[in-house]
């Protein structure tokens, strides 16, 4: 357990900084209240989005009687007479989000008698290993992962997994014969992750999102790997081993480019926009053999949507920054059904959001936002001014009317 409760009421005021004054929680010194332990699990929680939503309805709690106010914080223009007034806000809302910090701390467990906890299992980023074992993977771990016989072949170093630096193996010209070990990454809902692959291809993993891939790519074989949910790649060529993704009905094979492949079960198309250099997307019946007169090739800029039902691709040109901005911490909606957008948020920052409003849904909008700084809340809210609308929120689900 926390040693100190005065730590825990420092940090919930620092906490109250990064609402009220948009300061970043990964800039906040806490270096000198907690040990490593505790400031590692603690500043995690505290950043991961499935928690913004508690954090923005204290902050409503808190400011209810000041939402003009708070429309030209959302500008980032603070004038200097509302300095004196944040101040004092600071330390109201430090008062509740300090009670809110420490119910959930002290009343749920989290922490063990020696001040480390285990993350809650639906929320952890995990990796199955070869043998079946499944490991949780933390933001702020540094570690290594072996096989059977003791030779390191992945890296992780904070947010990413790395194969590049694995191990010198056998020269022996047997060991590219061997079968390939997999290892599976899953992100959850309301995280991202990245991945370099042992050839040198990087990914990075969306919310809702596993991927399997071998541990090393077999000389004189495809790189193959398998997917659900969405990925960004940017495949390291070598016109002798083509790249090839499997997810689900759809296949994607390439020699080297960079490209988008969203595919959630729940959504009726698969989607791969490229970036550069070009791919053939086909029907995955699972043969190794490939009849290349059926494939569909992209041209950078374009999308290709395989539709799960009908089975055919259709092919439009697209802004392929709408479909990329995820990987800088933006959400980009462009003419979009409010359904589809819901959809994404609730990925995005792990919520439930329930929309009882037939016609909202069939209402399409375009907007940016930054998940970085910007709440859920502060995102219904932005709807709610462009079409009026009711919601209420209760804990992780979203009821909008």
């Amino acid at each position: 357990m926390l040693r100190d409760f005065g730590k825990l009421i420092e940090l919930a005021k620092k906490l109250a900084r990064t609402i009220l004054l948009r300061e970043r929680i990964d800039e906040v010194d806490t270096s000198e209240e907690l040990n490593q332990d505790e400031r590692d699990y603690i500043m995690q929680k505290l950043a991961e989005p499935s928690h913004w939503l508690e954090r923005s309805r204290l902050k409503k709690e808190v400011d209810e009687t000041h939402a003009r106010e708070w429309e030209r914080l959302r500008a980032n223009t603070v004038a200097d007479s509302k300095l004196r007034y944040l101040k004092i806000m600071v330390k109201v809302a430090a008062i509740f989000i300090g009670i809110a910090v420490c119910t959930y701390f002290f009343s749920s467990g989290n922490f063990t008698e020696e001040g480390t906890g285990a993350l809650p299992e639906q929320e952890s980023i995990t990796l199955e290993l070869e043998n079946g074992a499944v490991e949780k993977l933390s933001k702020s771990d540094n570690r290594l992962f072996k096989n059977s016989k003791g030779n390191v072949v992945g890296m992780q170093k904070f947010d990413q997994l790395d194969y590049t630096q694995a191990e010198e193996r056998s020269s022996s010209s047997d060991s590219d014969k061997k079968p390939m070990g997999y290892h599976k990454l899953t992100v959850p809902y309301g995280k991202t992750f990245q991945l370099v692959l042992s050839d040198g291809t990087r990914v990075h993993l969306n919310a809702g999102t596993s991927l399997k891939y071998p541990v090393r790519f077999i000389k004189d074989k495809n790189r193959e790997v398998f997917m659900e949910g969405e990925a960004f790649f940017d495949v390291q060529k070598n016109k002798e081993q083509p790249f090839i993704v499997n997810s689900g009905s759809l296949g994607v094979q390439v020699l080297g480019t960079q490209f988008v492949i969203s595919s959630y079960p729940e959504d009726a198309f698969i989607n791969t926009v490229l970036l550069e250099g070009s791919v053939g997307l086909y029907k995955n019946k699972g043969s190794q053999k490939k009849d290349k007169e059926r494939y569909t090739m992209l041209e950078p800029g374009f999308m290709g949507a395989w539709n799960k039902e009908e089975e055919n691709i259709a092919v439009t040109e697209v802004d392929t920054d709408i479909y990329t901005a995820w990987t800088k911490g933006r959400m980009v909606f462009s003419h979009m059904k409010f359904e589809d957008i819901i959809k994404k948020l609730a990925r995005c920052y792990n919520v439930s959001i329930t929309n009882n409003n037939v016609e909202l849904g069939e209402e399409t909008f375009t907007a940016t936002f930054d998940i970085k700084i910007e709440s859920m809340e502060d995102i219904l809210e932005s709807f709610k001014r462009n079409y009026g609308f009711d919601y209420d929120i209760e804990n992780d689900k979203i009821n909008i009317y």
